[in-house]
């Protein structure tokens, strides 16, 4: 089933947070435009100052121009702002921005994950002059399109690449969280580095599979008769069989905080994508191996692996044979950036200082 969107390419779409704050801007509108109009006219209408009246009342004009354009510009800077971007015949992504610098610091989410999950960092830059934040929801996640077809990578890299070209954006970070390092990485191996300034590979690895992921930094392993621990099964086929339980499963392994409101938000995102589609993800996932991708930006572009602690001794291995001019940061758990943000937001501004 594809969702049907009214909207033309890359029309803002409303959504109930900024129904609210135009409310609010409209009655502060209100009030500085009465606050205004009654000290002018009270000028105008004093008899010393009966010539003055065209005047005034050009500058009850003039207020309300410039009352209304300080405040939405007041909107458009200091909010997160809801979009929708056409980029293919079948797909419309939507997506998400926060501030108005010149360098974009795109933020992919993992499997099934939505814009949501980046909620703290968006909130982050919404007062930015140096950076733009986006965040989207891939295809058939979140708001965007459910698609019959295109549930992989090398797919998913062609999106974000359609993304970008539509809102303009020619310089840019990506961060991509846990399988969105895959829509990264494929994005490098497709279009190249030229216009990438940084990456950050968020609890995600450069190779999805080794023979034992106890040892090696990969996701997947292929001891066990070629799964270990059953853990391809568990995101593709059990995927299948009992989608509540493996969502609930996926979302208490993620968390530091397994509380069951932090389990439903992550339950409430990752329904919007269907059992089949969900599974097709993992199981195209497995396959991808951008190592040589990861090397070749060593020393061209700041690199930045931020892991969950689990991972730190086997990343940093990794790093100091493959790429040892990027850093390497572990803490917490999968969603450490939405459990911990203050912590996050404060390592990623250390690492966009050595972005070019």
């Amino acid at each position: 089933m594809k969702r049907n969107y009214s909207q033309p390419s890359n029309e803002q779409a409303p959504t109930t947070g900024r129904k609210v704050f135009m409310a609010k801007a409209v009655q502060s509108i209100s009030r500085l435009l009465r606050a205004r109009t009654k000290a002018i006219w009270r000028l105008a209408e004093t008899e010393s100052n009966r010539a003055l009246c065209p005047r005034a009342r050009s500058a009850v004009a003039h207020s309300i121009v410039m009352g209304i354009a300080s405040l939405l510009c007041a909107s458009a800077s200091s909010q997160t702002v809801d979009g929708f971007a056409k980029v293919s015949d079948d797909l419309t992504l939507h997506y998400q921005t926060a501030g108005t610098g010149n360098l974009a610091v795109v933020f992919i989410p993992g499997w099934t994950m939505t814009t949501r999950v980046f909620e703290h960092q968006m909130t982050r830059f919404q007062s930015s002059t140096q950076y733009k934040a986006v965040t989207f929801d891939p295809r058939a996640q979140g708001l965007s399109t459910i698609t019959i077809e295109g549930h992989y990578y090398e797919q998913h890299a062609r999106d974000l690449h359609a993304l970008l070209v539509a809102l303009n954006i020619s310089r840019f970070v990506l961060i991509g969280w846990s399988s969105g390092g895959g829509d990264a990485l494929e994005y490098v191996r497709l279009f190249g580095a030229g216009n990438l300034a940084g990456l950050v590979l968020l609890d995600t690895s450069p190779k999805a599979r080794a023979t034992d992921y106890t040892k090696t930094w990969a996701w997947f392993g292929t001891i066990d008769e070629g799964d270990q621990d059953n853990f391809l099964r568990s995101f593709s086929y059990d995927v299948l069989i009992d989608r509540t339980k493996a969502d609930r499963a996926f979302a208490t392994w993620m968390l530091d905080d397994p509380s069951e409101a932090n389990i439903q938000f992550v339950e409430e995102m990752s329904r919007h994508t269907p059992n089949s589609i969900a599974a097709l993800l993992n199981t195209s996932y497995w396959y991808l191996d951008n190592t040589e991708q990861v090397r070749a930006l060593d020393g061209r572009v700041p690199l930045l692996y931020l892991t969950r602690q689990e991972w730190h001794d086997m990343a940093s291995q990794w790093a100091q044979k493959n790429t040892p001019a990027a850093q390497v940061i572990s803490f917490g758990k999968h969603m450490m950036f939405w459990e911990h943000p203050e912590r996050f937001n404060a390592i990623l501004d250390t690492f966009l200082k050595t972005t070019r």
